[in-house]
Formats: structure tokens, sequence, C-alpha cells
């Protein structure tokens, strides 16, 4: 059966981090095969190549009914993101429209569409669904075991210096790296868009109970040995560690047991993000905080180049490299071959 075709609507936001579960979707997909992104405010063109500078096929367009009648899709998921996970102001019209047409709608915001009235009585008129990705996760209840020490497999976290800065994007990489090097390497979402993605080994940290995040996690890498046994697993990080609105991490170092981790840096970021009063934090002193929670090493430095030019690039990576004597890398531009590298050595080292 073929993947669900879908729309990813973020008007207004897909040139900015608000549009990160659209990103992330246009950079990978295994759930749904994205058919087009629907942005009004952004000239027509390849919505990959506006992301990074490479084609991937998948049409940015203006107009939903365009999209509609030239994409023929069954599935409308809402790409952008909001503060308070609410939708985005105007997006309700566009849901309303989607299940007229007789589309799924599938959502990631903690808003859950399925509990609306008005969507409620759209959906059942046109025969479609809605699907809250954190409905999915708000009941899960698995306690953690200490099972997670029989899991041989390598893990590595991705921790950042703020939020929406690449640690999902990142991981992606790195698993793919692995397997074309041969290696068997899994993802562990924590975040919805990886769910959107179609990893199969996760959960969706911030709609959890509290009581258990820890489980959840354990619970998650348990699985993924069942069922692949991959010599690696790449934990998705979240929010930063220093960050006071978007906390995330310390459940996913000290839960997932692991043996390094990644840094993923923004260094022309002015502020965090959502937070113009709130200046980035020193990536040291982050690090410091990792390597004092985890006792484990920092691998290497991913950089997002946000606002930053070739020269800025090769500059901070100077600086990074001199900070913290480990690979650095931009992954968009660069790929992680170097980070995999490390990554490779510590198996071999364990073996």
């Amino acid at each position: 059966m073929s993947k669900n075709r879908a729309i990813v609507y973020a008007d207004r936001l897909y040139s900015c981090a608000d549009g990160k579960t659209a990103h992330g979707l246009v950079r990978y997909s295994k759930k749904f095969n994205i058919v087009c992104v629907v942005d009004s405010t952004i000239p027509l063109g390849d919505a990959a190549e506006f992301l990074d500078k490479t084609k991937k096929g998948i049409p940015l367009l203006n107009d939903l009914d365009d999209a509609f009648t030239s994409t023929h899709p069954d599935t409308f998921i809402i790409g952008a993101v909001s503060e308070g996970g609410v939708l985005p102001e105007g997006y309700d019209k566009a849901v309303d429209w989607a299940l007229s047409k007789g589309l799924n709608v599938v959502s990631g915001l903690h808003q859950f569409l399925s509990d609306d009235p008005r969507f409620i009585k759209r959906a059942k008129e046109h025969h479609c669904t809605i699907t809250d990705v954190r409905k999915i996760f708000r009941d899960y209840k698995r306690f953690y075991t200490g099972g997670i020490t029989k899991v041989p497999s390598i893990r590595i976290a991705l921790i950042g210096t703020d939020s929406a800065i690449g640690k999902r994007t990142m991981a992606v990489l790195l698993v793919e790296e692995l397997r074309k090097r041969g290696r068997t390497a899994d993802m562990i979402f924590t975040g919805q868009t990886g769910w959107l993605q179609g990893w199969p080994h996760g959960v969706v940290l911030d709609a959890m109970i509290n009581d258990f995040v820890s489980g959840g996690i354990e619970g998650a890498i348990i699985d993924s040995w069942k069922d692949l046994q991959p010599e690696f697993m790449i934990i998705e990080g979240q929010g930063s560690l220093v960050h006071p609105f978007f906390p995330g991490g310390f459940e996913i170092l000290a839960a997932g047991q692991i043996h390094g981790f990644i840094l993923v840096d923004a260094p022309k970021r002015p502020h965090l993000d959502g937070f113009p009063g709130y200046p980035m934090p020193d990536p040291k002193r982050v690090v410091k905080i990792a390597e004092l929670l985890t006792e484990k090493k920092l691998i290497g430095v991913g950089i997002n180049h946000e606002h930053m030019t070739q020269s800025d690039i090769k500059t901070a990576k100077n600086t990074y490299q001199k900070m913290f004597n480990v690979p650095v890398s931009d992954p968009l531009t660069e790929g992680v071959r170097e980070l995999v590298d490390a990554m490779e050595a510590m198996c071999d080292h364990k073996k």
C-alpha cells in the first residue's frame, strides 16, 4: 500500500523556526508521501530547495485549492507550531477546508483538533479522520525498570544550546550516514515530528505525565533493541538544558543511559528561541552541564548556519575545534561524516 499523500500546511511560517514540523517532513518522511507544502507568503518553487538549496521535487505552493487539484492528496498535516501549541491564527479555516474536501487531518499541536465540535462534525460529514499525535502519548504510562542495562547498543544523545536549533535534523542525518556505511542504526524520537516522519521507536515527551517520561524513553530503547538490535541508537534531543521556557534533555541523558552526546549550536542566533531578552548560552556551559550529568564526553559539534556566511561557518568551526577538540560540521552543507567517524571509533573501542 502506498503512503498517504499529504499536503503540509505551514502558511506564513515555513520561512521561520515555527515551520519546523514542515521542515522535518520535507527533509525526511517515511510515514507520509509529502506531495507539497503550502505557504501563501513564499514564491512558488521547490520546498527542499528553499530550505537547503537541494531540490527534492516537493512543490512549494501558495493556494490550498491549487494544491488539492494538482497533487491529489488524501491527508492534510499541520506543519507549523506556535507558542502554547495552539492553532496559529487562521489555521482553523484551513482545517475546515481540508475536512470539507474529505482529507484526513493530522496535527502535532497541544490543541486537540479531535476534541473540537466544529471539526468533529465536519469529519463525520465527509467521512475522514482527525489524528492528534500528542493525544496518542497523553496516557502513555510505562514505568522505568532498569532493563535498559541489558541493551548493548551505543546510545548517542543530541543536545542543543536552544530549542528549534537542528537536533532532530542532525539525528536523522547521523542515522542515514551510519546506514550508508552498513551499520545498523535507529533514531529514538522524542517529539511529534519524529512520529510524523515515521520513526518506529520513541515517545512525545511533552505530551506525557512526568512520572512516565523516563520509562517512556527507556521503553522505546528496549523496543528498538527487540525489533532491530541496532549497533547505534541516536536519541533526538528536546528543548535545551538551559532554556527557561523549553527545558528538556535531563531525562533523555539520564534515562537513556547514553554513551556520549553531540552538541548543536547556532553561533549567530541573537537570543533564545522566542525570547529576545535571553541571550544564547555559552556552549562550554551547556557541554559542562551534560558532562556532569552523564559522566560521558562530547563527541562532536553540529553548527546551525542560520544568519551565517561561509566565512562565518569556517571561523566557527575553527573556534569550536579549538574549544572542544572534537569534530565540527555544518551538517546541512557538509554532511556528518566526521561525526560518524568518531561514533564508529567508540563502537570499535567498545568491542
